[in-house]
């Protein structure tokens, strides 16, 4: 079963942030990745992501959800 735990934070930004849950092709280790549009990682959390850390990372780089 795919972690969906940041789907519902994720969908703050749904106007400027795709969602997207799946398997990686390398495990890195990294549960979740936030990727900027220009293909910088932004944020990268842990097989049980923080939510609160992917939120603040969030608001820095694509502003207040539901903005």
């Amino acid at each position: 079963m795919l972690n969906r735990c940041l789907h519902g934070s994720a969908m703050g930004w749904e106007s400027r942030v795709r969602y997207a849950a799946g398997k990686a092709r390398d495990d890195l280790g990294s549960g979740a990745v936030l990727v900027r549009p220009d293909g910088v990682v932004a944020w990268a959390g842990e097989r049980h992501p923080d939510r609160e850390a992917f939120e603040r990372a969030a608001v820095q780089w694509f502003g207040s959800p539901g903005a």
